[in-house]
């Protein structure tokens, strides 16, 4: 009877065990729905709470850059004029700058179209000397900085006529002594990169002084390897300017 009585016992007890674990099994995985779920509210409150910060952040730089207005319309002194359009500039990201001064120009008003074309005028400026500094860099002293440069110069631009441009100044008669090996072959792996509709009946003859002054150097087979396709993709391009 005794041990009967223990069996039972332990067979409850089992029982009992076991619908205790699978209770705190399902209490566990509703908990931790439950927090998922909190923390996705959580995460969509923060956003929203920053997009409204943004916005508010946004409309405070529109409404300064409205009271620059009258300076940019009314002033007479072009320096001026140009210092306050940098401000709008600095005060905008790149792409609305850009918009801004565009629908400007394209102003009935005047004055509102000199301030456009001044402003877009600015941000070309701007952009060609930022080019002009990344393709210097792909003479740095630095590994690194030379590999970065010549990437992000493939990347972003390979269909740029002022990129190629740029490169072939490179070459130029008293600046092509002040490039290094790796920087003769990394701007003509960036002119090998390059889309041949790109190219342009000037930057024909600017190739080909290029190519001499290059040949001209003590140049090691990597540097030859790679002349040697920048020649093959000249052909390309001026075949493209009979097309």
């Amino acid at each position: 009877m005794v041990e009967r009585i223990t069996l039972w016992v332990g067979v409850i007890s089992s029982l009992v065990t076991i619908s205790l674990t699978a209770w705190n099994a399902r209490t566990k995985t509703r908990i931790d729905e439950a927090e998922a779920r909190l923390k996705l509210v959580e995460a969509e409150i923060k956003t929203k709470a920053e997009a409204r910060e943004a916005f508010k952040e946004k409309v405070t730089r529109y409404e300064w850059i409205r009271g620059l207005f009258p300076e940019l319309i009314d002033e007479q002194d072009d320096k001026k004029r140009n210092f306050t359009i940098s401000l709008v500039r600095f005060a905008m990201d790149p792409q609305e700058a850009a918009q801004l001064f565009a629908a400007l120009q394209a102003s009935s008003n005047k004055e509102l179209q000199v301030v456009g074309q001044s402003g877009l005028t600015a941000i070309q400026n701007e952009q060609a000397a930022e080019l002009a500094e990344r393709i210097n860099q792909i003479n740095a002293p630095t590994a690194d900085v030379r590999k970065r440069a010549v990437a992000e110069l493939l990347a972003a631009y390979k269909s740029s006529t002022q990129a190629i441009t740029l490169v072939l100044k490179l070459y130029d008669q008293g600046k092509i002594e002040r490039l290094s090996a790796s920087g003769v072959i990394n701007g003509l792996v960036l002119l090998n990169g390059t889309d041949t509709s790109a190219w342009n009946q000037e930057q024909i003859p600017l190739a080909e002084a290029a190519i001499n002054r290059i040949r001209a150097r003590a140049i090691g087979p990597q540097t030859q390897a790679v002349l040697q396709e920048f020649e093959k993709h000249l052909q390309n391009a001026r075949a493209a300017q009979k097309e």
